[in-house]
């Protein structure tokens, strides 16, 4: 009853909006043409930089991995919402490529004695991550400790490069840190942009 009371609603609306159009025809057009474009062309960039980040991971399948950045836990254990988007992203991206190691990166947090690499350990393997897929950073505290360490890590199990997981305010910084790290390291690898 309700479905259909709604959907009786929405063809009222959707003839009110008919009419109206009908009275200025080439205007509303324009505005609707103009407030889709953007979004279409958002998606599109989405599905190329996806597509850009898959190629990657499968260039190189045993030496290139995930990468995924932390960030503090609250003090009563829950995970921020950036920490969730990261999450996220890298556990799709860690589905679609099984080959693909992820390693998560975050040390200490407040006083928990729990580290965010844990954290995000158990949030990976309640997304369908495999325990196996996954190796655990846990000494960083900041940004520069995430790169200098991660990248000791990628180098020591002869890695080619990897995917960084961040979100879009921290990616710049972060893809600086790691490039820095591994010139300071002399570690031959390649760091592409994972958007959360």
């Amino acid at each position: 009853m309700r479905i259909h009371t709604f959907r009786r609603h929405r063809r009222r609306t959707h003839h009110r909006f008919a009419a109206v159009a009908g009275v200025g025809l080439v205007a509303v057009p324009a505005l609707a043409a103009t407030a889709t474009a953007p979004a279409h062309e958002m998606r599109a960039d989405v599905r190329q930089a996806s597509s850009t980040v898959s190629s990657f991971l499968w260039g190189d399948v045993t030496r290139r991995y995930i990468v995924v950045l932390g960030a503090r836990p609250e003090p009563n254990g829950q995970l921020p919402g950036v920490l969730q988007q990261r999450l996220d992203r890298a556990a799709g991206l860690a589905r679609r490529h099984p080959a693909n190691r992820v390693v998560v990166s975050g040390g200490a947090t407040w006083w928990l004695p729990v580290t965010e690499a844990q954290f995000m350990n158990v949030g990976l393997r309640r997304r369908g991550v495999p325990v196996w897929q996954m190796v655990n950073e846990d000494r960083s505290t900041s940004t520069v400790e995430n790169a200098q360490n991660t990248v000791g890590m990628l180098a020591g199990m002869g890695a080619s490069g990897a995917v960084v997981v961040t979100n879009q305010f921290h990616m710049k910084r972060a893809l600086k840190n790691f490039r820095d790290a591994a010139g300071r390291q002399h570690a031959d690898l390649t760091f592409r942009p994972a958007y959360a």
